[in-house]
């Protein structure tokens, strides 16, 4: 693997070994500790744009991030680019249920455009949002060192009767790993800044 110019320069020195991985566990520790619907205040308004400016990108209705609790037993909707978002934060998904689950086990990203027909599509949240689900995109979601939850984008089937959208691909997918990829390193940044007291000047 070819080392970013920025690792080659600036090297780790022994002295702060210790220290990184003190500053790794008392982040996982509040992590824990911390309720998953609280943890939306570490994705900040720079984070929710871009995640906003992907789902809009691959043409998704909304999208969602879902963060695992301190249990593991459920994924927990902590924010929501929709128009009912307000109905939907909070939602506690079962892990074990439903397609966000299962890219979360697995820790895979999932396309499916026949949404309807899949056998492992929860249609709770459909039914909670009075809406219908027509495709869907989730891809396993990292940040402060390890698998924390899941981001989805969705295409809703539209109220007026219209034709339905024209579904997800490759590339969508591809785009949605990689801002989800940067929403994690939004997220280290504030978090490693805020615990550093970096963040105090």
């Amino acid at each position: 693997m070819t080392r970013s110019p920025i690792r080659s320069r600036l090297r780790s020195r022994p002295v702060f070994s210790q220290l990184g991985a003190d500053v790794e566990n008392y982040i996982d520790s509040w992590i824990q500790s911390s309720d998953p619907v609280e943890l939306i205040e570490i994705l900040d308004d720079s984070c929710r744009e871009l995640l906003r400016i992907a789902f809009q990108a691959v043409g998704g209705t909304e999208g969602t991030v879902w963060l695992k609790d301190s249990g593991e037993e459920f994924l927990v909707a902590v924010y929501n680019s929709g128009r009912e978002a307000s109905n939907l934060v909070g939602f506690r998904q079962p892990i074990g249920s439903g397609i966000i689950s299962l890219v979360y086990a697995q820790q895979q990203p999932y396309c499916e455009n026949e949404i309807e027909g899949s056998d492992g599509h929860d249609d709770t949240v459909d039914k909670k949002m009075h809406q219908h689900t027509t495709a869907m995109i989730a891809v396993p979601f990292y940040f402060a060192f390890q698998l924390r939850g899941v981001i989805s984008c969705v295409q809703l089937a539209d109220q007026s009767g219209n034709d339905r959208l024209a579904g997800f691909d490759s590339d969508h997918v591809s785009q949605l790993v990689k801002a989800a990829s940067g929403a994690e390193h939004f997220i280290n940044a504030t978090l490693l800044s805020a615990a550093l007291g970096l963040d105090n000047g």
